[in-house]
Formats: C-alpha cells, sequence, structure tokens
C-alpha cells in the first residue's frame, strides 16, 4: 500500500510510485494513483506522453502462467522453448526430480514434509494436502491480472494441488483461466473419477475451465506415435496461451484489450467454460479454417450456446479487408445472430504471408464441466 504523505514531488508535480510490485490487480493500482495527490503549483501535464508512458508502465498487464504436476511441467518447458515475452512462469510440484528439469522461470517444491521430494505416488489427497501446507507461499508468488493454469487431471499433484493454486490465485483478485486434460477412457474408471473430482474443485476457483478429453486425440491422429500425439496437445496448449498473452500485451491495428479478453473469460454461472480455437492458412482456405478455428475438434464446442466471441486475425503487412471480411463473416454465421463478435486485426510480420486466426468464445459449457459441477460434493477421492 502507498502511504500518501510519503509520496515525492518534483519539480513538474508529481513522481510517479513504482507500483509493478504491488500484489494487486490492474484496476487496483489505477484506482491507487488516481487518489495520489497532485502538487497545486504544477505544470506538469497528466495527458502527456511521458506521464502516459509512465502510468502505462505501472499498468502492464501481469500474466502468469503456471504448471502443476508433471504434465503442467511440460506445458511450461514447452513454452520456455519457444521464447514466451510478457509474461512469467511457474511450475509447482510435488516431485524434487521433475521440478529441477522444468524449464520454468519460478519454481514452487510443495509438501516437502509429507513428500520428501518424492511426488505425491499419484494419490490426489497427497498432492492436495501438500498445497495446502505451502499456501501461503504459493499465494505470495500468484500476482498476476490473469493467470493460466495447466495440469493433467487424474494423477496426484495436478489434481490435488491445482484447486488450491487456484483458489490462492482468486484471494489475489487474478482472473484464473485452466487448460486440463481428460484422462483416455482406457485409463479406466478409477482414474477418470479423480479426474471428475479434480475438475469440480477446478471449477469452483476458475474462471474459465478449457479441459482438453485425451480421447479427442484418438479420433484426430489415431496412428501417429504417441510421442507425437501428446506434443501435438502440448502445441495447441502452448500456442492457446500464447496468443492470448500476444492479445493482451500488444496493440493491434484494430485493436482487442485486456477487458475485453476479462468479458470471455470472467466467471458467470455455474458452469466456468468456453472455447478458444487457432489455426493458420496462406489464404486459399479461409473458409474451412475459419469453421476449424471456431469448432476446435480438441474441445467439440457447441457453438450454438456462444453468445459473446472475439476474432483476432494476424498476417504481415498485407493482410488484405477481404480477408478479413471473410474470416468475420464465416465465424459469425457459425454463431448465434445475437452472439456479440469483436474482431481485431494484428500485424506481424514473422508470419509473413500465413494468416493466424484466433477464436475466444464464452457461452459454450463443456459436458465435462457440467457432469464434474454437478455431481455429488461428498465423492472423495480415491
Amino acid at each position: 500500500m502507498i502511504i500518501l504523505k510519503d509520496v515525492e514531488f518534483d519539480s513538474l508535480g508529481i513522481k510517479m510510485p513504482d507500483l509493478t510490485q504491488l500484489d494487486t490487480s490492474i484496476r487496483s493500482r489505477f484506482k491507487t494513483l488516481s487518489k495520489l495527490p497532485q502538487n497545486a503549483s504544477s505544470t506538469q501535464n497528466y495527458d502527456s506522453d511521458q506521464y502516459l508512458s509512465e502510468l502505462l508502465e505501472v499498468l502492464k498487464i501481469k500474466t502468469l502462467v503456471v504448471g502443476v504436476g508433471g504434465a503442467g511441467n511440460n506445458i511450461i518447458s514447452r513454452l520456455s522453448e519457444m521464447g514466451l515475452k510478457f509474461t512469467e512462469t511457474l511450475n509447482v510440484n510435488t516431485d524434487a526430480h521433475d521440478l529441477f528439469y522444468s524449464n520454468a522461470k519460478n519454481k514452487v517444491l510443495i509438501g516437502k514434509e509429507n513428500c520428501n521430494g518424492l511426488g505425491s505416488g499419484n494419490d490426489p489427497t497427497v498432492g492436495q494436502a501438500a498445497a495446502e501446507q505451502d499456501s501461503k507461499r504459493l499465494r505470495e508468488v500468484l500476482n498476476a491480472d490473469i493467470l493460466f493454469l495447466t495440469c493433467g487431471l487424474g494423477g496426484g499433484t495436478g489434481t490435488g494441488a491445482a484447486p488450491i493454486i487456484a483458489r490462492e490465485a482468486k484471494k489475489n483478485n487474478s482472473l484464473v483461466v485452466t487448460f486440463c486434460s481428460i484422462p483416455f477412457r482406457s485409463e479406466g474408471q478409477q482414474r477418470r473419477l479423480r479426474a471428475k473430482i479434480g475438475l469440480k474443485k477446478l471449477a469452483k476457483y476458475s474462471d474459465s475451465i478449457i479441459p482438453i478429453p485425451n480421447d479427442n486425440l484418438l479420433h484426430l491422429v489415431p496412428n501417429y506415435p504417441i510421442l507425437k500425439c501428446f506434443k501435438i496437445m502440448d502445441e495447441v496448449l502452448v500456442r492457446s496461451i500464447r496468443e492470448v498473452v500476444n492479445l493482451v500485451n500488444h496493440c493491434g491495428l484494430i485493436n482487442i484489450d485486456f477487458a475485453d479478453v476479462r468479458k470471455i473469460f470472467q466467471k458467470s454461472g455455474e458452469y466456468p467454460s468456453g472455447l478458444i480455437g487457432i489455426t493458420e492458412t496462406l489464404g486459399n482456405d479461409l473458409i474451412q479454417k475459419s469453421k476449424l478455428a471456431i469448432h476446435n475438434p480438441l474441445l467439440k464446442p457447441n457453438t450454438n450456446e456462444v453468445d459473446r466471441c472475439l476474432v483476432s486475425v494476424s498476417s504481415d503487412h498485407k493482410l488484405s479487408l477481404s480477408n478479413v471480411d471473410k474470416i468475420v463473416s464465416t465465424i459469425s454465421n457459425e454463431v448465434p445472430e445475437q452472439a456479440k463478435i469483436k474482431f481485431g486485426a494484428n500485424m506481424d510480420p514473422n508470419l509473413d504471408t500465413k494468416i493466424r486466426i484466433m477464436v475466444l468464445g464464452k457461452g459454450p459449457i463443456s459436458p465435462y464441466v457440467r457432469t464434474a459441477v454437478d455431481a455429488e460434493d461428498n465423492i472423495p477421492f480415491q
């Protein structure tokens, strides 16, 4: 908290304080600034480029990507390999060996007293207890305006600890978006039951959950090597997170800002769910790729339930207005007429002639989320 009597003045007026380290949301940081006293004799222009530049530095969107357990750690490592900008990364695990070899910028080993750095033994109650044991430490590092939580459900650490991490992040007023994988049916009823309970607990503290069923990989790439299949899954998650991070941190030609993204992800109702889809094209199959983005085959969303939609189109400076219109029109035709649609266009010279289409949607409820939320409250982890 800033103490007003300690605020310094210079010859131009108020000296901008360093709020970048405050554990507050962007809205709180702005309110704090607005309440600071101003020097009545100052000639400082509070609408000048200099002041706005300093203000933007203070109000920069804080993004944090947290990987929980083995699956979550894999996502963070992949993100780090791609050189993701504008965000911090954090791995949380009960397994010291797995944590040591992860590529996250920050790491937290939880449950040292109970797990001794050896993992949770595939037991979610152990993962949950480990996170509870270190909840205070976790809350101290979970400072972000938007937090992406990644984990695999059905095991021990991800299933048990992720809901506690989401809870602690919400205490810091973060917007929590969870990406989680759902086990194959072939992995057995017990593992899928654990995943359902973990999903129910996550739904309580997540603003939005994007569950990705492993079974959908069987329909898309049944004959691929298993390593390649899981790399595809990781790639989808990584690209989704990367594009959202870039979206809220870049000023596009036709801009989509953090307020727009918040409206998509912010929780409303008891089923925190939504859709995200990303495709790329050279322009010769725009309609097909636009439909693929909104009907993400890994999620299989019911697009008839979409009530709000963001469409982001990125390419180099040669991106034509007609192509953007074709993309937005195609996606508009795939959702209800009353859905609120906003599109943005971003110039990215690294894409060259490729066109990247990203769709964020609010409204569709994953059947996995619905089933989990509607499940009995007294089902224990098994």
